[in-house]
């Protein structure tokens, strides 16, 4: 599906879920820019597609700062925790600061206007979504060994209402406290001890200690604007493969994968776009009781992530934005969906239906004339192929 500007100032969000993607289209009616919309989207996938994308998750978001004309990078990368739960490897879930070092930078809105929409739909519910459903039905079983994940998801289906209340108590708390709560605050505290008496181990020094990666974005030109990805240990390299001309193998994925990528544009021409993975789908397969989150596993396949962003650094000027999910080859297949827009001047409706989300679903967002030179021609879509959502905020 592929969304098209009606009016002479446009601002959207594409994301793998739908009610995410709805989320941030709120966030910019709301007069938040896109990395505000950006950080609701990442909370609100917490608990919409936790199979994709839980506070566990590991990743890697690109922002284009109108204002500075600047591009930064945010990575943070999987790390296995010092012990296992129930056996069961698991990262560090270090998200959480990455996207809090990200609002304090490029945000705009309140902190509490970011969280505030997904802790809501923890704890008042939500109808599940295909995307979810569709991820129950292919990894539901996985679930089954942990008697929490199958507390909380068993029996679920597509249009069913979710509600995950220990999950909004964190998101509570994040909300009241900021973000650093999680990594060093009494929550951290708590969840540790949640952790531990979980079997596993997770010190809060563990979580102090897992900082994010904030770069310059790897880049290259183009004309005069610059392609930005991800820098290592992200996969930003595998969306430049794409960029060059080489299309992912693999064909179109029965699920998230574990992967979920999600963007957003705002009036003025930011952007900001997301990555995440849990690893595979479901991660680790275990919820830590008392806190509704997801762990994510520590496979190296979990960095094979990365956003893509091109603007242009001397006027500011926006033309793509786009993440993928659906397995570790989105990433490839991003660059190649920007490169068939931007470089060859295809309608991303067409890019999208066409390539029947090989190596990936794929979301992004494309004014190949520039939004502010021309945002009639601007466009936003979501993979058909997948079960995510574009939405243009008028």
């Amino acid at each position: 599906m592929s969304i098209v500007s009606k009016g002479s100032s446009f601002a959207a969000t594409t994301a793998d879920e739908s009610r995410a993607a709805e989320v941030g289209r709120e966030i910019l009616a709301a007069g938040g820019n896109a990395t505000d919309a950006a950080v609701a989207m990442y909370f609100a996938l917490a608990v919409t597609l936790p199979s994709a994308a839980s506070l566990g998750a590991s990743g890697a978001c690109v922002v284009h700062n109108d204002k500075t004309k600047q591009s930064e990078a945010f990575v943070f990368p999987p790390v296995a925790a010092p012990g296992a739960v129930k056996g069961t490897p698991f990262s560090v879930p270090n998200g959480v600061r990455a996207i809090t070092l990200m609002h304090v930078r490029h945000g705009q809105l309140r902190w509490e206007q970011t969280v505030s929409p997904g802790e809501r739909l923890a704890r008042f519910g939500f109808q599940v979504s295909r995307a979810l459903a569709r991820d129950l039905q292919a990894g539901g079983g996985l679930l089954g060994a942990d008697p929490e994940a199958r507390r909380i998801f068993g029996n679920v289906s597509e249009g069913a209402l979710l509600t995950q209340p220990e999950l909004a108590t964190v998101l509570g708390g994040i909300r009241q406290r900021g973000g650093a709560e999680f990594f060093q605050g009494a929550l951290a505290r708590t969840f540790s001890e949640q952790v531990s008496q979980a079997g596993g181990s997770l010190p809060v020094d563990t979580l102090r200690s897992a900082v994010p990666i904030a770069s310059a974005p790897m880049s290259v030109s183009h004309y005069r604007s610059r392609v930005y990805v991800a820098p290592s240990p992200a996969a930003g390299s595998s969306v430049l493969a794409g960029w060059n001309g080489q299309q992912p193998a693999g064909g179109t994925p029965v699920d998230s994968g574990g992967f979920a990528g999600f963007a957003a544009v705002d009036s003025k021409g930011g952007a900001a776009a997301c990555a995440i993975s849990m690893g595979q789908l479901f991660g680790a397969r275990v919820v830590v009781p008392g806190s509704g989150i997801m762990l994510g596993a520590p496979n190296a396949e979990a960095a094979s992530v990365s956003p893509m962003i091109i603007a242009n650094p001397g006027n500011g000027e926006f033309t793509f934005a786009g993440a993928g999910g659906g397995g570790p080859t989105a990433a490839q297949a991003v660059g190649y969906v920007a490169r068939e827009v931007i470089e060859n001047d295809r309608n991303l409706a067409t890019v999208l239906a066409n390539r029947r989300a090989q190596g990936g679903f794929v979301n992004a967002i494309a004014c190949p004339s520039g939004l502010r030179g021309n945002p009639e021609a601007c466009r936003t879509g979501a993979d058909p192929a997948g079960a995510g959502l574009s939405t243009i905020a008028q």
